[in-house]
C-alpha cells in the first residue's frame, strides 16, 4: 500500500517531464535532421532511421536527471502535504523510504549503463554509415542556384538540374586532387556504378594551384570519382571500441568517464532523495528545485572536471565521494530527527 502510493507519487511527475523534455529533444534532433537533407536526399523512412539514431543519446541524458528530479519531488509533495508525517507517525522509517527508492535506482543506473557502453556507440556507428552511403549515393540532393552545397570533398554550385544533369558547374576542392582545384563545365551527370560514385564533366576548364603557379586545362570530358564506403555494423567491436579508453585516447577516456559517472548518477544519490524530499512543513520551506538544480550542477561540473583530468581516476573518486558525502548529511539531517 506505501509502496504503490509513493509510486503514483514519483511517476506522476517523472513521466509529464521526461515527455516535455523528449518533446523539446526531438524538435532540436528535427532541425539538425533539416541541415542534413540540405546535403542528402532523404524519404521518410530515412528520417525516421536517422532520428531513432539519434534517441539513445538524446535519452541517456534526460533519463538520469529526470529520474532524481522527480523522486524528490514527489517525495518533497508528501511531506509538505503532510502525508509523510502521518507515514512516520503509523510507523513508517526513513529506512523503508530508502528501500524502496534502492533497487528503482540500481535499475535505472543498469539501464543507462547499457545505453551508455552498447547502445550509444552502436547507434552513431550506424548514423555515420549511413549518412556515408547516402552521400556516395546517386541521390545527392544538390539543387540549383544554392551556394555552400557540398559533394564529398567539393564544394559546388550548379545553374541548372534535369533529374541526374546539371548544366554549369562550378567545383572547388583544396583537398580532393592534393592540390586546390577549380573547374568550370558545361554539364555534369551523377553515376553510382558497383559503389564507385562518378561526376561525369563536359566541356570546360580546370585550374590547378600549386607552388606559387596555377595551371590551366581545357576538357571535353572529365570524371571525378571516389569509393563508396562499406556499411558493416555486424562486425562493430564494443570492446575493441572502448579498449583504447585504458590505451593513448585521452578522447575516448573521457567518453568512458562521462558514460559511467553520468550512469551511476541514480543509485549515487540515493541518500539525497530523502535529504532534499523528506521535511517538516511546519519548519522547512520547500527549497527542493534549487537543492535538485545545485546537486545536478554540482556532480555534472565534477564529471567534466575529472573526465578532462583524470578520467579513469575520476571513476573510482566521484561515486564513492558522492555517496559518502550525502550519507552523512542524511544520517545528520534525516535519520536523527525521523
Amino acid at each position: 500500500m506505501f509502496k504503490d502510493y509513493l509510486f503514483r507519487s514519483i511517476s506522476q511527475i517523472f513521466f509529464p517531464f521526461f515527455l516535455v523534455l523528449f518533446f523539446i529533444s526531438s524538435v532540436v534532433l528535427l532541425i539538425n535532421l533539416a541541415n542534413i537533407t540540405l546535403i542528402v536526399k532523404m524519404d521518410f523512412v530515412d528520417l525516421l532511421l536517422v532520428f531513432l539514431y539519434l534517441m539513445p543519446g538524446t535519452i541517456f541524458f534526460i533519463i538520469p536527471i529526470t529520474f532524481f528530479a522527480a523522486c524528490v519531488l514527489g517525495l518533497s509533495r508528501l511531506s509538505y502535504d503532510y502525508e509523510l508525517l502521518v507515514f512516520f507517525s503509523l510507523g513508517i522509517s526513513p529506512k523503508k523510504i530508502l528501500y524502496f527508492f534502492l533497487p528503482i535506482s540500481l535499475i535505472v543506473s543498469i539501464v543507462l549503463l547499457v545505453f551508455s557502453l552498447a547502445l550509444i556507440p552502436l547507434s552513431k556507428s550506424a548514423y555515420s554509415d549511413f549518412l556515408a552511403e547516402k552521400r556516395t549515393k546517386i541521390d545527392v540532393n544538390i539543387r540549383a542556384g544554392d551556394f555552400g552545397q557540398k559533394l564529398g570533398d567539393w564544394l559546388v554550385y550548379i545553374d541548372r538540374v534535369d533529374g541526374n544533369i546539371y548544366e554549369e558547374l562550378v567545383l572547388f576542392s583544396g583537398t580532393d586532387l592534393g592540390q586546390e582545384s577549380f573547374i568550370v563545365a558545361q554539364k555534369g551527370k551523377m553515376e553510382n556504378e558497383k559503389g564507385i560514385f562518378r561526376l561525369s564533366l563536359e566541356n570546360g576548364d580546370a585550374y590547378f594551384a600549386k607552388d606559387n603557379s596555377i595551371k590551366k586545362v581545357h576538357f571535353k570530358q572529365m570524371a571525378i570519382q571516389s569509393e563508396a564506403k562499406k556499411t558493416n555494423l555486424s562486425s562493430y567491436n564494443l570492446l575493441a571500441y572502448w579498449k583504447r579508453a585504458f590505451g593513448d585516447s585521452h578522447s575516448q577516456a573521457r567518453r568512458l568517464s562521462q558514460a559511467v559517472l553520468t550512469s551511476l548518477f541514480p543509485i549515487a544519490s540515493i541518500f539525497l532523495i530523502l535529504l532534499f524530499g523528506v521535511a517538516n512543513p511546519r519548519f522547512q520551506r520547500n527549497f527542493s528545485y534549487l537543492y535538485i538544480l545545485g546537486a545536478v550542477v554540482v556532480y555534472f561540473l565534477g564529471v567534466h572536471i575529472l573526465g578532462e583530468n583524470m578520467p579513469l581516476l575520476g571513476i573510482l573518486i566521484l561515486p564513492p565521494v558522492w555517496i559518502i558525502g550525502s550519507y552523512y548529511f542524511y544520517r545528520k539531517k534525516i535519520l536523527a530527527i525521523y
